[in-house]
């Protein structure tokens, strides 16, 4: 496995296993939404980092599916911390 998929799988589990080790409902929904904002700022930095041509594609792609999964990971938690 090379190194920045490592790194992928690191972001993508931490948050997870962050979250589920806070008590209250309120700092759990604040844990995700400081997740999707590490997201975003993800997916923004690899779209500027492509525009100039310092990524490979198959680097965006996969960037852009760990993105796609992690807040998609992060919303159902968020639905199932609201119920």
């Amino acid at each position: 496995m090379g190194y920045w998929r490592c790194y992928l799988l690191i972001l993508a589990i931490s948050p997870a296993l962050l979250a589920g080790c806070q008590s209250s409902p309120e700092s759990q929904l604040q844990k995700v939404q400081q997740e999707l904002a590490s997201w975003d700022a993800t997916a923004r930095l690899t779209r500027e980092l492509s525009q100039r041509g310092a990524l490979p594609p198959v680097y965006v792609r996969q960037v852009s599916e760990a993105v796609e999964q992690g807040r998609n990971q992060a919303h159902q938690r968020a639905a199932k911390i609201s119920k």
